[in-house]
This record gives C-alpha cells, structure tokens and sequence, in this order.
C-alpha cells in the first residue's frame, strides 16, 4: 500500500475527525491548550487520513490524574506518544508500525514513552521496541506505561 507520512499539526482537524467520539472529546476541547506544544503526524493514502497520533513534549489531558509520573518522563528527556489510531479497515497491515518508525525517525535519537489501557497492546509495542515499565491505577481504569529508550 503506497501512503505518505507527514505532519498536520496545522491541519489538526484532518486527523481528529477519524478518531472514536471518546477520543475527540478527550483531546479536541483541549487542543488550543496544546497546538504549540504537540505535533501530529499522519497517515494518508489517496488524499484520505488513515492513521496517525500526537506527540507531547507537555502533560497531556489524558495523563493529568498521574501528572507528577508523565512530568518526571519529559524531565528525563521524553517524548509523549498518544492518541495514535489507525482506522479499522487499514489494520493488521503494519500501518501502525510503520507511523511508530517514522516518528522514531523523524525525531532522531529522542526517547518516548506512552500509556495503553488495553493490556493486549503490550505486545505490540514491545515488537516496536518499547518496554512495560509501570502499571499506574486511575480513579476508574489501569493503564499501563511503555517506554523506548533509544531508536
């Protein structure tokens, strides 16, 4: 499959409206919060968004009931890696994969961290070269922190 890989942050509509209603209302209100601190990167093949995901170097809206544990990762010199979807009819083609590669690339020797809520994600990011690092327990959900320490 031929697609392109590029950053949309001034598009940021493009790449919110594929994702899930939880996700936009997760992000969407607080975006004009994080524009100038946060890039998107995106997927397209044949004019139309696939896929894509955030990258924080910020506390993120999502990571706010355990700020002081997402802070001490960008302290240490990490990127935030969130809200990374690919639409359901373009999985299992390593799409996912592949956006983690050129992110990776396109951020040269910098390090990344990330929160998964389903525990069966672990085995995908660790084939990416991320290792579990932490369960954190939330007010209503666990989740579970994943980290790659080089490219």
């Amino acid at each position: 499959m031929k697609y392109r890989f590029f950053e949309s942050t001034a598009l940021p509509e493009k790449f919110f409206e594929i994702l899930p209603d939880d996700w936009k209302e997760a992000i969407v209100p607080y975006w004009p919060e994080y524009k100038n601190t946060t890039r998107i990167f995106v997927l397209e093949t044949k004019g139309k968004i696939i896929g894509g995901g955030l990258v924080f170097s910020v506390v993120s809206p999502d990571t706010v009931f355990y700020k002081q544990e997402a802070q001490s990762w960008f302290d240490k010199g990490y990127l935030y890696l969130a809200y990374i979807w690919i639409d359901p009819q373009f999985r299992g083609k390593g799409l996912g994969s592949e956006w983690l590669k050129q992110t990776h690339t396109f951020y040269n020797g910098r390090k990344f961290w990330l929160a998964i809520e389903d525990y069966k994600l672990v085995k995908f990011y660790s084939l990416n070269g991320y290792s579990l690092v932490k369960e954190i327990q939330g007010e209503d959900s666990l989740e579970w922190i994943m980290a790659k320490h080089s490219n």
